[in-house]
Order: structure tokens, then C-alpha cells, then sequence
């Protein structure tokens, strides 16, 4: 594998990014607006009734974003296991547009009420989009 130190600082940031994303419940509650979830409030909606619960605190993440960030580390471990399937292959790639795909689906279905979408299913149709999007960079990483 190239470029090791980068690969493990990469996995140390997504470990810490799926950490921060638990939220006060894993950091210590707080009665007003926690450090985490100001440390998301631009890149995640974080409504309410789409968050999970951690120790009895809402998440800083809604369920989408903590299935996408998830996937994400995921996604990075599975890199040096995959290394040899995934290496030139088009499949990764093809993944993630149809991961992206399901996600337009999904939001759609819910937005004309063809289903209603929960917080289960947005968690585990975000895995896939950041599972394949680690994966999708995973040749950058790979000896030539």
C-alpha cells in the first residue's frame, strides 16, 4: 500500500468524525447547544425526530449523516481487505452512483408520500453511499 501514513490519518479522522457525530451522549451532556453539534450545524439539517438517541441524548448527526459517516470508516477498513478486487475495477464506482441513486429514491418516495422513509432506512441507505465512496478511493492507495 502507498502512501501508509496517510491512510492511517485519514482512518484516525474518520474515527474521530464518527465519534464527535454520538453527539453530548458520549461526551457528556450539556443543557444547551453542545460543541459537537455546532461542529456539524453546516453540513447536517439535524432535525430532531430524524436523530438518533445516544445514552439518552440526541446524536450531533441525523440518522442519514451518521449512516454516511459510518459507512465511510467502513468503508476505509475494508480498503487494504479489498485491495486486490477493487484494484482498476469499474464496480466500485457503478456502487456508488446507485448508492447515490437510492438516496434520490428514498427522498422522493418519502417526498411524494409513496412510503415514509425512517430513521432505520436513512441510516442504512447512507452505509452504502460512504461505504462505496471510500472504496471508490481506494486505488490512490494501492501499489503500482
Amino acid at each position: 500500500m502507498k502512501y501508509k501514513a496517510l491512510y492511517a490519518g485519514v482512518l484516525v479522522g474518520l474515527i474521530l468524525l464518527v465519534l464527535f457525530s454520538l453527539g453530548s451522549g458520549f461526551w457528556g451532556g450539556s443543557a444547551g447547544l453542545h460543541w459537537t453539534e455546532q461542529l456539524f450545524s453546516g453540513v447536517c439539517h439535524q432535525i430532531p425526530t430524524r436523530t438518533f438517541t445516544f445514552m439518552g441524548e440526541l446524536m450531533a448527526v441525523n440518522t442519514r449523516c451518521f449512516g454516511i459517516f459510518s459507512g465511510l470508516l467502513a468503508g476505509w477498513i475494508l480498503i487494504p481487505v479489498l485491495k486486490d478486487i477493487i484494484s482498476e475495477k469499474k464496480w466500485p464506482l457503478i456502487c456508488l452512483l446507485f448508492a447515490g441513486l437510492l438516496q434520490i429514491i428514498d427522498y422522493s418516495g418519502n417526498l411524494f408520500l409513496l412510503w415514509e422513509n425512517t430513521n432505520s432506512s436513512r441510516f442504512l441507505l447512507g452505509l452504502p453511499l460512504g461505504i462505496f465512496s471510500s472504496i471508490v478511493i481506494a486505488d490512490l492507495f494501492q501499489s503500482n
